[in-house]
């Protein structure tokens, strides 16, 4: 399906891909030497709704680029469109340095795909304006306007925040009184107005001298982050069918007006599921048997026209083919359990990395088709797009989100799928080392991973890997893992089962790994660090949370054998570290293995929490910073043993 079914306007989002911009001359924020690359100068965006199936759109952008970074950046924009948005009076030009103005020509406009390559065919195109002659100073402007014969392919968002200074933006929205709207205001406090002129009413946001917005590591979503408005009007006509945004159900009733034909099974796609579930009897196995199937053998691909952007293909095409893209795999799907006696129903979500579906603003802002089995406690949801994930688990990016159910009988169920406990996605690994008599350390280092650890795994090194990426990948990993292991042979061993986890076994090496300080042996008792929080005691506060994509687990033992006659001198004590959301320990033993003795250590770590507040950040940043210092540590040999 397009991401996101619809256009937007503002920071990287599909359909409508307008420069980002900002400020002007002077003291203020984006003056020319402050590190700002470019200013928006002014941004409005005018929407006048015209009826239920036409409107017309108003734009004007005025940016000024300071650096060469930003000539490079904004010296390209991008006016999204399709056979229902027709782009009329583009006008653009570059204002030098100097005060001359250069008009932009037609041969420096030009036409391309919106999306991406996995889409095989797709109507939604971009007119891209190529600005001449820009040099850091310039002032970049363009406007146009567009007539919509389809309301759903209205701008439904207007950012109030840009990655750069914005000195003025203006949002007006007319709209007849006949066509009542929704609007949303989600964390900014824009100035806004509203009057009544005749049958129409006129409303008006704007916000000045806004500061870019600043991204930091490990945030939530933009989406979630930046300050914005929403628009959508609760009614609205495609073709034959309305769209009644008045609630959930008026949305799942349009997509199952859409669906339903195409999700009754063919003959062949019925003859297909019985073959595929001969001999099973368990209804769990058999949806499991499907679900493998369209995993492993439809391709993803889409093919986007019209209102292809939303209806699936019937589902004996998409069999017979071979390809579909996420709502063609849920009908498929879904088609394969109707014909085995089993039900499933089409679910549209918005996936996490896209931002939280707004509960209380009701519009098709889904991005994604997945696949809901009935159970007597709720739903057991299904995403055969992802090829990685096992029957039962979801992608990070489908867990945790609010999803719209749509049943049999057209009505919608907004609900939310489940984010798995840290125990679904563990990695555990099993060292086992010994320490030669030159100082080195060789062993063996298995990592056994389930979950979304699985799924990142599979992606990495699944099939069409060639070996020397296999084993650049795992060089690297250990590395990031075991500061200072060299790769000296490895064995990749694939799940058979869904519960069963993906296995990597290394040998390994770290040279010169005892280290001599005078009469003193010193080695790092640990060879399974946990590096993946360490990113995160570096900032002294934040201002937004910090987002984990899923919780998990990492336990780990290592058995590390000490030169014979050597033992510690100090055995290190224990510990376990809390936080926010998060929770490690550590155990250390020491025992006897023939003639050496063996350090044991035990360590986990757990993040319970999908987001950490910024309010909670220093205690977090407490704990990630004793972890750290904890991963570093030595201990000190002595003679014994």
């Amino acid at each position: 399906m397009q991401s996101p079914w619809g256009r937007a306007v503002g920071t990287s989002l599909l359909g409508l891909m307008l420069l980002r911009s900002a400020a002007e001359e002077g003291s203020r924020a984006g003056e020319p030497g402050d590190g700002t690359d470019a200013v928006l100068l002014e941004e409005s965006l005018e929407l006048e709704i015209v009826s239920d199936r036409e409107a017309h759109v108003r734009y004007l952008n005025r940016t000024q680029v300071l650096t060469p970074r930003g000539v490079e950046r904004y010296g390209v924009a991008s006016i999204g469109y399709n056979p229902s948005v027709v782009i009329q009076d583009l006008r653009a030009s570059v204002g030098s340095p100097t005060g001359t103005r250069v008009e932009v020509k037609k041969n420096q406009i030009s036409d391309s795909s919106s999306f991406a390559s996995f889409e095989l065919y797709s109507d939604s195109k971009q007119r891209d304006i190529h600005f001449p002659g820009v040099a850091p100073g310039s002032v970049l402007e363009y406007r146009y306007e567009e007539r919509l014969s389809n309301l759903f392919f209205l701008p439904r968002e207007f950012l109030l925040q840009e990655e750069i200074p914005a000195r003025s933006k203006t949002l007006t929205v007319v709209a007849p009184t006949s066509i009542p709207l929704q609007t949303k205001v989600i964390l900014g406090a824009p100035v806004h107005t509203e009057e009544h002129r005749g049958e129409s009413v006129v409303q008006s946001w704007r916000v000045q001298d806004v500061p870019a917005f600043r991204r930091e590591a490990d945030m939530p979503p933009d989406e979630d982050a930046l300050p914005k408005i929403s628009i959508f009007p609760m009614r609205m006509v495609w073709g034959d069918l309305t769209i009644d945004a008045g609630d959930w159900n008026g949305v799942a009733r349009w997509y199952w007006q859409l669906a339903r034909g195409r999700m009754d099974p063919t003959d062949q796609v019925s003859a297909s599921a019985r073959k595929l579930v001969a001999g099973a009897q368990d209804p769990d196995e058999k949806a499991r048997r499907l679900y493998e199937f369209l995993q492993e053998k439809i391709t993803y691909v889409a093919i986007e026209l019209g209102i292809g952007g939303w209806q699936p293909h019937e589902n004996g095409q998409v069999l017979l083919h071979r390809y579909g893209d996420c709502k063609d795999k849920a009908t498929l799907l879904i088609a394969m359990l109707r014909s085995i006696g089993l039900d499933g129903f089409p679910v549209l979500i918005r996936t996490r990395d896209a931002g939280l579906l707004q509960r209380d603003f009701v519009s098709p802002a889904f991005n994604h088709a997945i696949v809901a089995l009935p159970r007597p406690n709720g739903y057991l949801f299904l995403d055969p797009t992802s090829e990685s994930t096992p029957f039962g688990d979801l992608p990070w990016t489908d867990q945790g989100v609010p999803v719209l159910v749509v049943k049999a009988d057209g009505r919608g169920d907004l609900v939310e799928t489940p984010l798995f406990p840290p125990e679904r996605n563990r990695r555990h690994r099993l060292v086992t080392a010994r320490i030669i008599p030159s100082g080195d350390l060789e062993g063996t280092y298995v990592i056994d991973s389930w979950g979304q650890r699985r799924a990142s795994i599979a992606d990495h090194l699944g099939e069409g890997r060639s070996t020397e990426a296999e084993a650049d990948i795992l060089a690297g990993m250990m590395a990031w893992l075991c500061p200072g292991a060299l790769l000296k042979g490895y064995e990749v061993s694939p799940p058979s089962r869904p519960e069963d986890p993906w296995r990597i076994r290394i040998q390994f090496q770290v040279p010169r790994f005892v280290i001599r300080a005078g009469s003193l042996e010193l080695l790092s008792p640990h060879l399974a660090r946990f590096p993946m929080l360490d990113g995160l005691s570096t900032a002294s506060a934040r201002r937004s949370p910090v987002f984990f994509p899923y919780l998990f687990t990492e336990t780990a033992e290592v058995h590390l054998g000490l030169p014979p006659g050597r033992t510690l001198q100090r055995l290190p004590a224990g510990r376990t570290l809390e936080g926010p959301g998060v929770r490690a320990s550590t155990a250390y033993e020491l025992t006897r293995e023939g003639e050496i003795e063996v350090l044991v250590v035990r360590r986990s770590l757990t993040v319970s929490r999908r987001e950490v507040a910024a309010a909670d950040y220093p205690v977090l940043r407490e704990f990630t910073s004793a972890l750290a210092k904890e991963d570093a540590s030595a201990v000190t040999l002595a003679a014994g043993g």
